[in-house]
This record gives structure tokens, sequence and C-alpha cells, in this order.
């Protein structure tokens, strides 16, 4: 199970939609442009390692702890996608299975603790926790670099890991 304070979940889910970030919920979900070049890399890069984490998640070395991926869900428009993160994570060979980390805003069909399937060309990201130190979480790294010195400094403080 993530074990990351209860607000971090909402703070670091990432809806790619055509919301304006004024329309977005204050302090509950951070909205990024579909086209967000930052972010389609991170995701890109998050795809790209999978297999990575598949072999960690299959065999965990000892020190790590906290395995979660986040997956884009459709909601509205054809586009849209309320990307939320899943605990206990289980990959096959097309799909992935977790528990829901979050409630959700947009996808109003999903529930927080509820188990779900979802195929493996959704995952928008994954991460784990290796001896202190954020493995993956490339969308999160994203988010935190846009946060002031301040805030990120704080976030890494209560999150209770820090990045490689």
């Amino acid at each position: 199970m993530l074990h990351l304070p209860k607000w971090l979940p909402l703070l670091i889910a990432l809806a790619a939609c055509s919301r304006s970030s004024s329309d977005a919920p204050k302090d509950e979900v951070v909205y990024v442009k579909s086209g967000d070049a930052t972010m389609a890399a991170a995701i890109a890069k998050a795809q790209a390692s999978l297999e990575s984490f598949r072999a960690v998640l299959a065999a965990p070395p000892a020190g790590t702890k906290s395995f979660s991926v986040k997956v884009g869900f459709p909601w509205g428009l054809k586009d849209d996608r309320e990307h939320i993160w899943l605990t206990e994570p289980k990959l096959e060979a097309t799909t992935v299975t977790g528990t829901i980390n979050n409630d959700p805003v947009d996808v109003t069909s999903l529930k927080l603790g509820q188990v779900v399937t979802a195929p493996l060309k959704d995952v928008s990201d994954w991460m784990y926790v290796e001896n202190g130190v954020l493995r993956g979480g490339y969308t999160l790294r994203v988010l935190l670099d846009k946060m002031s010195p301040e805030t990120r400094q704080k976030m890494l403080s209560e999150m209770g890991f820090r990045l490689d």
C-alpha cells in the first residue's frame, strides 16, 4: 500500500483535459493541458520504462515499498483523461489491475478503494520508493518542478522521500 499523506494523491492527480486551470477545483486536482510537452514527455518516459518497473515489481529488492501506477481513465470529451494512482498494482501481459488511491473527480463511475483493471497502454506513470528515494514518478516530478522552491521543498519533506 502507498504510504503517503492522504492529500497527496489528490494533489498529484493529473487530468489532461480541455478545462482551463481557473475551472479546476482548488487544492484537489492539478489540471494540465493535454498538449503540455513536458507532461507528454514524462508519460512517454513512464511507458518506455514500464518493463523495468514490471521487473522490480515481480521481485522487489530489499528496501523497496509503495509500488503504484497512474492510469488515465477516460471521461467527457474524446481526449479527456483523469489520471489516477492505483496501489497494489498487478501487471499482466496487456492490463494493469490495482486499487484506486484517491477520490476521482471527473470519472464518476470510479470510487476510492475500488479494484480496477485497465489497458497497459493507459498507464501514464509508475513509482516506488527505494531506501527513501523515489523511483519513477515522472509526472510527479513535472508537477514538483512547476512549484515554487519553498512549496516543492515542503511537499518533498511531507511526502517522506527524496528525489534522485
